[in-house]
C-alpha cells in the first residue's frame, strides 16, 4: 500500500467513528462511510437504494502532486518521493422534498442546514482524530482546506472538506 492510501484509510476510520458516534445527532451507518475512487463522488441511485437518502460519507484521494520543481537541486537524493496529498472527505444526504404541489417547509430546510453543520463538525473532528498527533506517521505537515457545500443536485445535498498533507518517503537506499 502507498502512503497515500494509508493516510486516506486513517482519515476514513476517524470519519466513520465520528459519523456513527452517539454524539452525532444524525448518524450514518459505518458501511455507508467508505473510500471512494475517481475524480469526484457522485452519489448513486438504484431502483432499491439511494445513497443520499440513506446517508453517504467518503474519503477519496483528490490529488497527489510533487513538491519540487525541475532544477531544484536541494535534497536531490530524495525529492522524487516528496508529495503533497489532497484528501477529500464528504457527506451527502437527502435534500428536503415535498409533494408535487408544494415546496419544502422552513422546518425541513432548517433540519437540512443543521445536518450539514453536524457533518462539517464530524469532518473537523475526524481530521483531529486522524492527524492530531502525526509523530510516526507518513504525514509531515497537515493543512485543512475548504469546506464546500454542494447541491441541491438531484435529491442530494451535502458538503466536502479537503485536507492537504505534506509527506515524504525517501527513495530506498541501494545495498
Amino acid at each position: 500500500m502507498t502512503n497515500a492510501i494509508t493516510l486516506a484509510t486513517e482519515l476514513l476510520d476517524c470519519l466513520q467513528e465520528q459519523l456513527t458516534a452517539p454524539a452525532t445527532d444524525y448518524p450514518i451507518a459505518a458501511e455507508h462511510v467508505m473510500l471512494r475512487a475517481g475524480a469526484e463522488v457522485t452519489p448513486l441511485l438504484g431502483t432499491n437504494d439511494d445513497e443520499c437518502c440513506r446517508g453517504l460519507g467518503w474519503v477519496r484521494i483528490a490529488d497527489l502532486s510533487g513538491v519540487r520543481q525541475v532544477g531544484d537541486l536541494q535534497n536531490v537524493s530524495c525529492f522524487g518521493a516528496e508529495r503533497l496529498l489532497t484528501l477529500e472527505m464528504g457527506v451527502a444526504r437527502c435534500a428536503p422534498s415535498a409533494d408535487i404541489v408544494g415546496v419544502p417547509t422552513e422546518d425541513q430546510w432548517t433540519l437540512a442546514a443543521t445536518q450539514l453543520d453536524s457533518d462539517m463538525g464530524s469532518m473537523e473532528a475526524a481530521i483531529c482524530c486522524a492527524f492530531g498527533d502525526i509523530e510516526g506517521s507518513a504525514a509531515e505537515e497537515i493543512s485543512v482546506g475548504r469546506y464546500e457545500p454542494f447541491g441541491v443536485d438531484g435529491n442530494c445535498l451535502g458538503g466536502t472538506m479537503t485536507v492537504v498533507i505534506a509527506m515524504s518517503r525517501c527513495c530506498p537506499t541501494e545495498e
